[in-house]
């Protein structure tokens, strides 16, 4: 209450000012922002606060809450105009963070380089420092950050890698349509009663090697709601992601060292070797499956179902949010893709340079296989009975909406090393009843607690209640072909753009970031000043956050915007300063 006391205090101080600034582009109101959020007490609180920050500045905005899938596909399809989003790192390599915005990418809901914005010619992209010949003057998105992007995922050299990422992370965040508010932590509560259980930064929780007081027969837990898939390919969610990774196995798996480190293992392969460069700069792998895998039916699971199953993951014809994961391989794009069985036992894949996430990514469900029956059956992962799988567990039961009954499976090559026999998953999408269940002990894992309980939760539940560190971006998205300028405005084209790119980062600087986690989100969030997380290292170790948009020696704070407390009352004022040029806020 005190911050947003302050911010009023700053507004009737600023106030006269603005009002004398007239031009003869300022004859609006801003225009009724609608604001998109799926179902939870924490995404709803910070939407509130969103809500007040912009009314003290003149900004209506209201607020539409819509159930998790459908919010999903309404976000994907740019049917919005602002909306709540969120970021988890994919594998420990900046490029997670920006690859996900070209104009081809399933995970674009700003809408880069689609629609309306796919025809504007306003970017710039120059290389030519770093010894490319690309030089692109007023160019389309997919003339500059799809190239752009394509050549960081081509360059070898770290260094100069690592500087065109941030060169990448300068253009998003020119546009004004990415707002970032504070760095994940992973916030969940588990029983004391649990043992065995471990997560790794991406959000996934591993429950296939504990015990309830030694029990293993059965434990109860909840993620989230009901999920869109359970398809590896398809599927773009932490809570489905963490369901597939009980359900099936890859090459490679997340573990944990004798000390309880996190690593990467040999999961299906025998071992995960080095590379072989080749002479035209290509990588090629040959992995060695392990002796008897077996799909949940049956079926034997050969180096063939592997090839198969990323070249279906990658095709234009699936569409899969993550296919552009396989831009590495070399052939992605064509009907090529670079990856073959040379027999049942034996897959080669051959990448289009040396990748040095190469195993995360062997680890990620989009490069889990599917059995073959999925190629022809677009249902299949919707159905006990035709959900074929080769990891841990099976799904035994599915009540739509009420549970997922996963039940060990036999067959998994490591079946010994399994001890839950069964894990029900509880579908909600209410923090208050998940948190009911979990007092009541019905619950031992539970991935969301109401927002007005934490700081109870912190005192009552000291060992049970988890903030855990994650890399990743909570952040607020604009639709980039939705028109935010005042009717009466006469830009368009270029111009246009260039104008509601200035508005779009004035409204950043009216929220308090510290607020919104200190009293807002209350999880142990930082305040964030940029999209890629604090976490992701540059080559020589330092924070690619705090080298972005030229670091704190070039701007005095870290990132591109300052989130400092201190800078709140300039941050607003000059916010009000840009947003007046434009708007009548008294209106």
């Amino acid at each position: 209450m005190k911050k947003i006391l302050a911010l009023l205090l700053v507004l009737v101080m600023f106030g006269a000012a603005i009002a004398g600034c007239s031009s003869s582009s300022k004859s609006d109101a801003f225009p009724t922002l609608d604001y998109l959020y799926n179902t939870s007490e924490g995404h709803k609180a910070i939407g509130e606060y969103l809500q007040n920050a912009l009314a003290n500045a003149g900004i209506t905005m209201n607020l539409e809450n819509q159930e998790w899938n459908t919010f999903l596909n309404t976000r994907k399809e740019g049917q919005y105009t602002i909306a709540r989003n969120g970021w988890l790192a994919d594998y420990n390599d900046p490029i997670c963070f920006l690859d996900m915005w070209t104009s081809g990418s399933g995970n674009n809901d700003v809408q880069f380089g689609k629609g309306a914005h796919a025809e504007l010619k306003m970017y710039n992209l120059d290389l030519t420092k770093w010894g490319y010949e690309t030089k692109v003057e007023n160019g389309t998105w997919a003339e500059t950050y799809d190239v752009l992007i394509s050549t960081i995922k081509s360059c070898t050299d770290n260094t100069v890698r690592y500087e065109m990422m941030h060169l990448a992370e300068d253009m998003l965040m020119a546009t004004g349509c990415i707002v970032p508010l504070y760095y994940y932590t992973d916030l969940y509560m588990i029983s004391a009663d649990v043992n065995g259980f471990f997560s790794n930064p991406l959000g996934y929780k591993y429950l296939m090697y504990t015990d309830v007081k030694g029990n293993t027969d059965s434990i109860n837990v909840c993620l989230a709601s009901e999920p869109d898939t359970l398809d590896p390919a398809l599927n773009s969610a932490v809570d489905g992601a963490t369901m597939i990774s009980h359900l099936f196995s890859g090459l490679a798996k997340w573990s944990q060292d004798e000390s309880g480190k996190l690593v990467i293992v040999p999961d299906c392969a025998t071992e995960l070797p080095a590379g072989v460069a080749n002479e035209d700069g290509t990588v090629t792998y040959t992995y060695t499956l392990k002796d008897g895998l077996k799909w949940s039916n049956g079926d034997p699971l050969t180096a063939k179902d592997f090839a198969d199953s990323w070249k279906r993951a990658a095709s234009d014809e699936l569409a899969a949010d993550y296919g552009y994961m396989f831009e590495v391989v070399k052939g992605y794009g064509t009907a090529d893709l670079a990856v073959k069985a040379i027999d049942d036992k034996t897959l080669e894949v051959t990448l289009a340079n040396a990748v040095s996430y190469w195993d995360e990514l062997l680890a990620f469900p989009t490069y889990f296989p599917v059995h073959s029956s999925a190629m022809s059956n677009e249902s299949w992962a919707t159905n006990p009975e035709t959900y074929i799988c080769n990891g841990a567990y099976t799904i035994s039961d599915w009540t739509h909406d009420s549970v997922i009954t996963l039940t060990k499976n036999d067959s998994y090559h490591d079946a010994a090393a399994v001890t839950m026999k069964e894990i029900n998953c509880y579908l909600s999408d209410d923090a208050n009843n998940m948190l009911a269940n979990f007092k009541k002990g019905d619950w031992l894992l539970i991935d969301d607690v109401p927002t007005n309980e934490i700081a109870t939760l912190k005192t009552e539940y000291p060992e049970e209640f988890v903030i855990a560190g994650q890399i990743g971006t909570y952040y607020i998205c604009w639709n980039i072909n939705v028109n935010i300028l005042p009717e009466s405005s006469e830009l368009t084209g270029v111009e246009a753009e260039k104008a509601q790119a200035e508005i779009r980062k004035a409204v950043a600087l009216l929220f308090d970031r510290n607020y919104i986690v200190e009293s807002v989100a209350q999880g142990g969030q930082i305040p964030a000043s940029s999209f890629v997380a604090m976490g992701m290292t540059n080559p020589d170790g330092t924070e690619f956050y705090k080298t972005a948009n030229g670091g704190a020696a070039v701007n005095g704070y870290d990132g591109y915007y300052n989130v400092s407390k201190d800078a709140l009352k300039d941050n607003v004022d000059t916010a009000l300063e840009i947003l007046g040029k434009y708007y009548d806020l008294n209106k």
